[in-house]
């Protein structure tokens, strides 16, 4: 990946004109909320959304800087050789792996996945690795499903979710040979499959 493609990927939501969409969205919701329920309403929601906010500043913080240290430790080519375009299925098991094991929500794991398309992860293995995170989540068992759920329905929940990575990752490697894995600002392809 290019200087140039990697400043590309890392501008996500599309700069300004996502920013604007966002604002024009906010507004209108805004609007709606007020001719519906009043100024009372607008101004539950602004307080609600500042802590929110106040909430988030923190958390969004340490896992930007987290993504960072990452970043910087984790090298190029051991990400490219196990996650990238070559690793074919052995990436979608790794992924899988990984993906089970990270900790926390989706303020760490949004920020990795990042880190990791940056450092040449394929779409198949970032796919993959959220997919993983999202449903094998060791430690949402721990914490969530066998204090509230019991033992039976946590074993079972799992284990039938345990293809589901694989299938996302088979699903998006066979997408990615049709269309190819294409970047953020990359021109669109063509019926042959050029650019």
């Amino acid at each position: 990946m290019s200087d140039s493609d990697s400043a590309k990927v890392r501008r996500p939501g599309g700069g300004w004109k996502g920013i604007v969409i966002w604002l024009a969205v906010s507004l209108a919701m805004g609007v709606l909320c007020w001719w519906l329920d009043g100024p009372a309403a607008v101004e539950a929601s602004i307080d609600n959304y500042v802590d929110q906010i106040l909430n988030l500043i923190p958390r969004m913080s340490a896992a930007l800087l987290i993504g960072g240290f990452i970043q910087v430790l984790v090298p190029r080519s051991l990400v490219a050789r196990w996650l990238g375009d070559g690793a074919g299925f052995r990436g979608i098991l790794i992924a899988t792996g990984v993906g089970a094991l990270t900790p926390g929500g989706p303020m760490l794991a949004f920020p990795l996945v990042l880190v990791l398309r940056n450092a040449g992860a394929s779409l198949t293995s970032l796919i993959t690795f959220i997919t993983a995170w999202a449903v094998l989540g060791i430690h949402r068992i721990v914490m969530w499903e066998l204090p509230f759920m019991g033992t039976e329905f946590a074993a079972v929940r799992y284990v039938a979710s345990i293809p589901l990575p694989i299938i996302a990752g088979l699903t998006i490697m066979l997408i990615t040979h049709f269309i190819g894995d294409r970047k953020p600002g990359d021109p669109p392809a063509t019926p042959g499959g050029a650019p």
